[in-house]
């Protein structure tokens, strides 16, 4: 999938590894409704998961938030938020 033109890695406010949440079996969900409560426009948030977060892109999508998700080159998922 191509890169969106929104998507600006310098307009990264907020970038979370959602890694160490994961492996105490939590969910980082809330947290990241949180985090991009106090994003303004143009700004965007960043998580990192081992896989591709479906819920939680689908929750901030019905929150009014676009979203771009890339695989680096260790197979893990950065997923883009922006309002």
């Amino acid at each position: 999938m191509e890169t969106p033109s929104w998507l600006n890695k310098a307009n990264i406010k907020i970038s979370l590894d959602a890694r160490p949440i994961l492996a105490t079996g939590e969910h980082p969900l809330e947290r990241v409704i949180q985090e991009t409560a106090g994003l303004l426009p143009g700004e965007v948030f960043e998580i990192i998961t081992p896989f591709p977060p479906m819920p939680m892109i689908e929750k901030l999508k019905a929150l009014g938030f676009e979203n771009h998700t890339e695989t680096d080159e260790t197979g893990l998922f950065h997923t883009y938020f922006r309002r």
